[in-house]
């Protein structure tokens, strides 16, 4: 069974407009909840859109799941659920047969994959993200700073999301941590059960 990928994906046109971005949305849409006229059989598998467009899959990792799509002002953002990492080869079909070029955010705990290619932070902002470990067996001190960081997660949501190295610091003024970047900061962490990931921007 794999580790399973959550991505989030933005379509856009480069000129600005929204025409194409629209069509384009109204395609996807159809392959969220996609019936096979063959096994009259539901799925939302992103192969069906592949097929559906003639686009060869032989040499090609399909392994991938429409989870939600949207409409916005500028964008179409597709959320997909992959087997181990991002699906960028499908991506650049879903672009070039459209004209649209795109970003996307993904997070994978299990490989430790965090990948943000929106550097401009146009759609995801996202720069940082805080987990922790299971804090039974932590001696006091540390238990303390990572039921810390436990409540703002409980707090915040299930993760803990910072847009930028003065965020990721703040979050531990309590505590007097000031690391000039992430590797010297989670070697300080170690001993308490937390880690920061930074998102890659490729």
């Amino acid at each position: 069974m794999p580790n399973w990928c959550n991505n989030s994906i933005a379509f856009y046109q480069e000129d600005g407009g929204t025409a194409i971005v629209e069509a384009f949305y109204t395609d996807i849409q159809k392959y969220q909840d996609f019936k096979d006229p063959e096994t009259n059989d539901s799925s939302n598998w992103v192969g069906h859109w592949l097929q559906s467009n003639r686009i060869n899959t032989d040499n090609l990792y399909t392994r991938g799941f429409f989870t939600y799509c949207e409409f916005h002002d500028s964008h179409v953002r597709i959320d997909m659920e992959t087997a181990w990492g991002p699906l960028t080869e499908v991506w650049d079909l879903m672009a070039e047969k459209y004209e649209l070029a795109y970003v996307y955010i993904a997070e994978e705990s299990g490989c430790e994959v965090y990948v943000n290619t929106d550097v401009e932070g146009r759609f995801f902002t996202d720069r940082y993200l805080l987990n922790y470990f299971d804090v039974d067996e932590l001696e006091l001190d540390a238990r303390i700073i990572a039921e810390y960081c436990e409540r703002l997660q409980e707090i915040s949501g299930e993760t803990l999301y910072f847009n930028s190295w003065e965020d990721v610091i703040d979050i531990f003024k309590p505590f007097d941590f000031k690391f000039d970047d992430v590797n010297a900061l989670n070697k300080r962490l170690e001993m308490f059960g937390l880690t920061v990931y930074e998102f890659s921007s490729e």
